[in-house]
C-alpha cells in the first residue's frame, strides 16, 4: 500500500502541487486580514428596518374578508386551499374548534405554527392557537399567542380582534377596569409636600407580591400580573394606534399608575394622552387627573420647583378648556395654594442667602418676593427682614452700587498673562496733565490693577513723599560733569515701568524746516 501511494504522488505530482497552492491562498488571505465572501456578506448587512409588512386599517380589513371567504370555501371543498403547505392540518383543527374541543384544538393549531413556519398559514394559526386559549380563560397563554402574533405580524388581518381581547385580559389583570376618580388618588399635603394625605375614596390593594407564584388561578399569568395587565394595554396602542381602544387603554395604564402611588410614570402617560389623542372623550379626566398627579410629584421647597409651575399651567389650562367642570372651585383653591407655596420657595431663597453671609443677594430676594406676591405672609417676613438689614438695602439704595470686582486667585497674581482683560478696571487719564504717567520712586509704584496689589513688592508703610527720600547727591550743577542731571539707578522690579526720555536725547532731535513756500519739508 505505501508503494502503491508514492506511485499515485509520483503520477500526480500537479495535483498535489495545486492543493498545497491553493490551502497556502487561503492561508495567506486570512493572514493578510482580505474578507471571505461569507464575512463580506455579514458586514455589508442591510440593518435598516424593514416597513414591508407594515399595512394600515383598509389592508388590513381586507386580507381579513379574503380570509373569512377562504375559510368559508374551506368548509364546502376541502381542496380549495390545498397548494397552500399544512392546508390539511389547519383545517381539522379548525374543525376542532367547531366542535368545541378547544384543548384538542389549541394543541393541534400550535403544532401547524411549529410545523410551517415558513408558510402564510402560520399568522392563522398563531391567532387560532390564541383564540382557542381564550375560550378556556387560559389568558396567559392566549396573551403569549397574541404577543408573538403581533412580532412577527405588525400588520395582521386579526389585528381588530386582537386588540379586543388583550383589553379584556388587561383590564381583568389589572383589576380595575374604569378610569380613576380623584378620590382613588392621593391628596397633596401643602403644608408637608413629602407625607401625602389619604385619598377620599381608597381602593383595595393587591396583597399578593410580585413574586410569588400562581399554581391555582389559571387566568392569570404565573407572576406579576398588574405588570402584565399593563403590558396587554400597552400592546394595544403600540400595534393599532389609530384603533378604536388606544386611548381607553393608555387611560386605564395612566389611572392604574395614579391608584398606585407612581406619579411619575401617571403623569407620564397623561400626556401622552392629551398630546396623542386631542380627541378622546378622556381629554378633561386626562387633564384634571394630570394636573393632580404632576402637583402630588412637587416634594417641597428644597426640591425643583419646575413641577409646580407645571402644574400651576396645567389647572389654568383645565379651567380655560373645560369651564363647567364640576372641579371648578377645588382647582381655584388649589391654585391659591400654589402662589402661597412659591411665596414659600422664594422665602427660603432669602434664608440660603442670609446663611451664606449675602446680604445683598438676599435683598434682592426679598423685593422679588413682595414684587410677585404682595399679598402673601412670606412678602410681611421680606419687608421685616429688609428693616433690619438697613435703610440702604429696605430702599434699595444698596443696589445701585457696583458691585466689587472678584477676588483674583493665586495664579492670576503670580502670573499677569493669567488674567484676562475685563479683569484690570480702565483708569481715567486726565488729558491736561503735562507730567508723566509712570511713578516717580519705587514707593509710589503701583500694580496694572488698584485692586490687585503686587505680591513681589515690600512697601513701606512709613513713605509720604517719594521726592524727598531721593538723596541730594543725586541732583547736581551742569559744572559736575556729564553724570550731571540724570537719576541714580532704579532696583528691577516685577512690573515693567515706562522710563522719561532724558532731555539730552529731546534737545538732539533734528527739527523740520521748510524747503520753500510749496509746504514741503525736509529733514
Amino acid at each position: 500500500m505505501q508503494h502503491g501511494t508514492a506511485s499515485q504522488n509520483e503520477i500526480h505530482p500537479r495535483r498535489r502541487s495545486s492543493r498545497q497552492v491553493l490551502a497556502a491562498l487561503v492561508l495567506s488571505s486570512a493572514l493578510s486580514g482580505c474578507v471571505t465572501p461569507w464575512e463580506k456578506s455579514a458586514l455589508l448587512k442591510d440593518t435598516t428596518p424593514n416597513i414591508e409588512k407594515v399595512q394600515g386599517p383598509t389592508e388590513r380589513r381586507m386580507r381579513l374578508m379574503f380570509w373569512k371567504r377562504d375559510q368559508e370555501a374551506l368548509a364546502d371543498d376541502s381542496n380549495s386551499l390545498k397548494p397552500l403547505a399544512g392546508t390539511d392540518e389547519f383545517a381539522a383543527a379548525t374543525e376542532l374548534y367547531k366542535d368545541e374541543e378547544f384543548a384538542e384544538a389549541q394543541k393541534a393549531f400550535k403544532q401547524v405554527a411549529k410545523k410551517f413556519k415558513k408558510s402564510e398559514i402560520r399568522e392563522d394559526a398563531l391567532f387560532m392557537e390564541g383564540e382557542a386559549a381564550f375560550q378556556q380563560e387560559h389568558y396567559s397563554k392566549a396573551h403569549d399567542s397574541y404577543a408573538t402574533l403581533l412580532k412577527e405580524y405588525p400588520s395582521t388581518r386579526h389585528l381588530d380582534v386582537v386588540s379586543e381581547r388583550l383589553f379584556k385580559i388587561g383590564r381583568l389583570w389589572l383589576e380595575m377596569p374604569d378610569v380613576a376618580k380623584l378620590g382613588e388618588i392621593q391628596q397633596v399635603n401643602f403644608e408637608d409636600p413629602k407625607r401625602k394625605l389619604p385619598a377620599e375614596e381608597p381602593v383595595k390593594p393587591n396583597k399578593t407580591p410580585v413574586f410569588v407564584p400562581n399554581f391555582r388561578d389559571k387566568t392569570r399569568p404565573l407572576f406579576d400580573t398588574p405588570g402584565n395587565g399593563v403590558g396587554a394595554l400597552q400592546a394595544i396602542w403600540m400595534n393599532d394606534p389609530t384603533g378604536p381602544l388606544a386611548d381607553d387603554a393608555m387611560m386605564l395604564v395612566a389611572s392604574h399608575h395614579a391608584r398606585r402611588g407612581n406619579y411619575i410614570e401617571a403623569d407620564r402617560y397623561f400626556r401622552m394622552l392629551r398630546e396623542t389623542f386631542p380627541s378622546s372623550p378622556h381629554l378633561r379626566d386626562a387633564f384634571l387627573l394630570g394636573s393632580h398627579v404632576k402637583l402630588m410629584s412637587y416634594q417641597g421647597a428644597d426640591y425643583d420647583g419646575k413641577t409646580l409651575n407645571d402644574a400651576e399651567m396645567l389647572k389654568k389650562s383645565t379651567l380655560r378648556l373645560f369651564p363647567d367642570i364640576g372641579e371648578s372651585e377645588r382647582l381655584t383653591d388649589e391654585l391659591a395654594k400654589i402662589e402661597a407655596a412659591k411665596a414659600e420657595r422664594e422665602w427660603q431663597q432669602v434664608a440660603l442667602w442670609l446663611r451664606k453671609g449675602n446680604k445683598r443677594a438676599a435683598a434682592v430676594m426679598c423685593h422679588q418676593l413682595i414684587s410677585h406676591y404682595p399679598d402673601s405672609a412670606q412678602a410681611d417676613q421680606a419687608r421685616a427682614k429688609l428693616e433690619k438689614l438697613g435703610p440702604e438695602y429696605a430702599s434699595g439704595a444698596v443696589l445701585l452700587t457696583p458691585i466689587d470686582p472678584p477676588k483674583p486667585t493665586v495664579w492670576q497674581r503670580i502670573n499677569p498673562l493669567a488674567r484676562q482683560p475685563g479683569d484690570l478696571p480702565k483708569q481715567p487719564v486726565p488729558a491736561t496733565s503735562n507730567e508723566p504717567d509712570y511713578a516717580d520712586d519705587e514707593a509710589t509704584e503701583e500694580s496694572p490693577s488698584r485692586w490687585m496689589p503686587n505680591p513681589f513688592r515690600k512697601k513701606n508703610p512709613q513713605t509720604t513723599d517719594p521726592v524727598e527720600e531721593e538723596p541730594e547727591t543725586e541732583t547736581e550743577s551742569a559744572e559736575d560733569g556729564p553724570a550731571a542731571g540724570k537719576a541714580a539707578p532704579r532696583k528691577r522690579s516685577w512690573w515693567p515701568i515706562p522710563r522719561k526720555l532724558p532731555e539730552e536725547i529731546d534737545t538732539d532731535a533734528k527739527k523740520l524746516e521748510p524747503v520753500d513756500t510749496s509746504g514741503h519739508v525736509k529733514l
